[in-house]
């Protein structure tokens, strides 16, 4: 079992968000939330969303480094493809995990894939966004704020994926 040691989790998607967590023992206390850095772009005449890589690589490297030379995990929600989405949405959701995926490891990170259900079963959220921001808050009363707002359910599920990242490590 790892004595300490930092976890990132990762909601991805162009609304994602990266939390950081510190894991010392058995107690894991949220330090950080961001949403994911994305720009405004145009595209046949409508603004949409795209991630800005490099300034996804700057906040993974602050958010990883540390005086104390811990090592970082990086636990991603390994999604796929749902019934009744479209084929451009589904496949620019696809084009953001591979990209938050490929960031994370350039900047020489240890990616985990973690499986929706998998995480919402380890910190015993049900699959509702509004539990798991209500989740979030319980387990992490020092940063509730980032989850009070119904849009805030990708930072409070980055949160819980952090956790349940440092579950699963406690176990391994």
């Amino acid at each position: 079992m790892p004595h300490s040691r930092l976890i990132l989790g990762i909601d991805p998607g162009v609304t994602g968000a990266v939390a950081l967590a510190h894991m010392h023992g058995g107690t894991v206390r949220l330090i950080d939330v961001q949403d994911i850095p994305t720009a405004k772009v145009k595209v046949n005449g409508s603004a949409k969303s795209h991630l800005i890589p490099s300034e996804l690589a700057a906040l993974l490297r602050r958010m990883s480094e540390n005086p104390f030379g811990l090592a970082a995990d990086v636990f991603i929600e390994d999604v796929h493809a749902m019934p009744g989405q479209g084929v451009t949405s589904m496949f620019r959701f696809g084009q953001a995990f591979g990209l938050i995926e490929g960031v994370a490891a350039g900047a020489g990170l240890v990616v985990h894939r973690i499986a929706p259900r998998q995480w919402q079963s380890l910190v015993r959220v049900p699959r509702d966004p509004d539990a798991g921001r209500l989740r979030a808050g319980q387990l992490f009363p020092n940063l509730a704020g980032a989850f009070a707002r119904k849009m805030d359910h990708n930072r409070a599920d980055a949160a819980l994926i952090a956790y349940a990242g440092a579950l699963s490590l406690q176990v391994a």
